[in-house]
């Protein structure tokens, strides 16, 4: 019996030295295989949702820009901020003087999410934990958090995963790379930022179910906490897809946009030129301005025409656009965003086919001077004509490459066949001359051309 003990000890111990444990195997290179190609399975999704949201919500958010009689601080979300921003607030007040009163008691993720919903949007980026170092989840490697530290008490991103799966809504997450509280709140037994950063992702990334998209944000860093070379973004993109491997991460997992880093680009408040080689995901703030955290007061939210003309101009150029939302300290949306959301969600609701599953239109020029757009369908068989503003004296001229055999006009919103329509073909292309309809869309007229 002792030598069979024996035996069984050598065989289990030869076995451990043979297959070592998974925190000892080397990481997958998933990097090789990073970006968002057209055919992709892991990037379908993503490709064909067009639009989407971030939201900015964090103890920030109980001063709306304001402390102590003083403000409007900008960017509100980095009210406690570096350099002279760190004499406004530092971490040990932001706990005393803020968190301690942060209980958005209207908070309801659920609610949160049909709102959404219903303007149209596919998917949901939440902020876990923004430049202030705050967590807006349970976590245990530091106790700056809003379960350990505020009168709310909850988890916040686990009521947001489980209505996002409740409601079909794709669920992802944004946090981070740069902290400015870090060294001051992380658990003892942190020796450097690296281990603390990565011990939360795995949290993140192994208690909320499938997470869709990691939406890094950097640049911020202190006391030279990370790096957005390459070799870094590297090894956190791989650290990052071993716990996720369907997951899509953004290219802040190193230098962003001026570079070729995780799976797509994320321009900021800004469309870039025409047609992008790089699938891309332009984000934009709610207001015209550069905050992302809710303002008190604030007057200058971007109109729902300009809104829906940015997501038409994205999907064009072969990209998303995903919309900023800044809950008030309640845990609202303001009125103007709700107000904002409900005429996007109109919109979608007749013409949503021109922007949802579709890809970029190269082959159509619009002949006259006016601010339009073109996509097509996923099976190339449809074109959308998108047109934010008509000729005022003339028909809508457009170029087509190609042989449309017999095209058929129709008002996307309505279904109904456009009449005085003229076309005229050439070797290689079909010109089309479309009148003004009688009744135009007060953002974007859709115009649906198919053979």
């Amino acid at each position: 019996m002792l030598r069979l003990v024996l035996w069984s000890v050598v065989v289990v111990s030869l076995s451990v030295l043979c297959h070592p444990s998974r925190a000892d195997e080397p990481v997958k290179d998933y990097w090789s295989e990073r970006g968002c190609p057209a055919g992709d399975p892991r990037c379908e999704w993503f490709r064909d949702a067009k639009f989407g949201s971030i939201i900015h919500f964090g103890v920030y958010s109980e001063l709306g820009g304001y402390y102590q009689g003083r403000g409007p601080y900008r960017p509100a979300e980095q009210i406690m901020g570096l350099g002279e921003r760190r004499s406004v607030i530092t971490p040990k007040e932001y706990l005393k003087n803020v968190a301690s009163k942060f209980n958005p008691t209207e908070f309801n993720a659920d609610e949160w999410v049909k709102q959404m919903k219903a303007a149209g949007m596919k998917y949901v980026v939440f902020t876990t934990k923004h430049h202030d170092g705050f967590c807006m989840f349970d976590t245990d490697t530091t106790d700056f958090n809003v379960v350990k530290q505020t009168p709310f008490g909850r988890d916040m991103v686990k009521e947001i995963a489980d209505a996002c799966r409740a409601n079909d809504m794709h669920f992802c997450l944004y946090y981070s790379i740069g902290d400015w509280s870090a060294k001051e709140v992380m658990d003892k037994r942190f020796d450097n930022y690296t281990d603390y950063m990565k011990a939360q992702l795995k949290e993140l990334l192994t208690n909320y179910g499938k997470v869709d998209v990691l939406w890094f944000d950097n640049w911020w860093y202190v006391d030279d906490q990370y790096s957005t070379d390459t070799p870094h973004a590297r090894e956190l993109y791989d650290f990052c897809r071993t716990l996720q491997p369907e997951m899509l991460v953004n290219d802040r997992c190193g230098a962003g946009v001026q570079a070729d880093h995780g799976d797509f680009g994320t321009p900021e408040n800004q469309l870039k030129g025409s047609l992008q080689e790089r699938y891309f995901e332009v984000v934009m703030t709610c207001t015209d301005d550069d905050n992302w955290g809710w303002v008190r007061g604030a007057k200058n939210y971007r109109e729902p025409r300009d809104i829906i003309r940015n997501i038409v101009d994205s999907a064009s150029k072969g990209g998303n656009f995903v919309f900023n939302i800044a809950p008030n300290a309640k845990g609202e949306f303001p009125k103007p965003q709700k107000e904002r959301l409900a005429e996007i969600g109109n919109w979608f609701k007749t013409n949503g086919e021109a922007i949802y599953d579709t890809t970029p239109a190269p082959e159509v020029k619009f002949l006259n001077s006016v601010q339009a757009y073109a996509t097509k369908s996923a099976d190339g068989k449809s074109l959308y004509l998108c047109v934010a503003e008509w000729p005022k004296d003339e028909p809508l001229k457009v170029q087509i490459e190609g042989s449309l055999a017999e095209p058929t006009v129709t008002l996307l919103s309505g279904g109904q066949t456009m009449s005085g329509v003229k076309a005229s073909r050439g070797s290689s292309a079909m010109e089309l001359e479309i009148p003004r309809p009688q009744s135009v869309d007060e953002f974007v007229t859709v115009v649906k051309v198919t053979e």
